[in-house]
C-alpha cells in the first residue's frame, strides 16, 4: 500500500493545533464546512464535500489528547479512501513549535486518487497552520 507523508512546523502550542483537528469548529475552519464529528476514541466523523455528494466516514480509532489523533475510514462514497487511516501525531518542539506529522496509509497503490490528495493535504496542513498561527478561517471545501 502507499502512504502520503507530510511534516510541518506550526508555531503554537500542541494543544491548540490538536483541536482544531479534533473539533468540529476547528474542521470547519480549514477542511470542510459539512462535518459532524464525535470527540471521544470510538466515536465516528462524517466529512461531506460538493454539496455532500462526496463523503468519507471515519471511526475514530485514537485520541490522546494533545499527542494523537488517528481516523480510520469505514465508508463513504469514494471507494479508494475506505480502508485507509489519517494519522495526526503532534510533538511539541523547544522552540515553542510543534512538528505535526500527517500521515494517510493505506492507498492503493495504483490509486489516481490518492495523489489528488496528497497535493490537497499539503495544502490542508498550511491551511491548518494559518488558522492556528493567525486564526485564519479559511476552509477549503465550503
Amino acid at each position: 500500500s502507499t502512504e502520503l507523508n507530510h511534516r510541518i512546523y506550526i508555531a503554537a502550542p500542541a494543544r491548540w493545533v490538536y483541536q482544531a483537528i479534533t473539533t468540529e469548529d476547528g474542521i470547519r475552519s480549514l477542511w470542510t464546512t459539512d462535518v459532524s464529528m464525535e470527540t471521544h476514541t470510538g466515536g465516528r466523523a462524517t466529512f461531506g464535500f460538493e454539496g455532500h455528494s462526496v463523503t468519507f466516514e471515519m471511526r475514530i480509532q485514537l485520541l490522546e489528547a494533545p499527542s494523537v489523533a488517528l481516523w480510520h475510514c469505514e465508508g463513504g462514497n469514494s471507494p479508494d479512501w475506505i480502508g485507509t487511516t489519517l494519522e495526526f501525531r503532534l510533538e511539541p518542539q523547544d522552540d515553542s513549535q510543534v512538528l505535526l506529522k500527517f500521515c494517510h496509509a493505506g492507498w492503493k497503490a495504483d490509486s489516481e486518487h490518492c495523489y489528488l490528495c496528497n497535493t490537497t493535504w499539503g495544502h490542508l496542513l498550511v491551511t491548518l497552520k494559518n488558522y492556528v498561527e493567525r486564526g485564519v478561517k479559511n476552509p477549503y471545501f465550503t
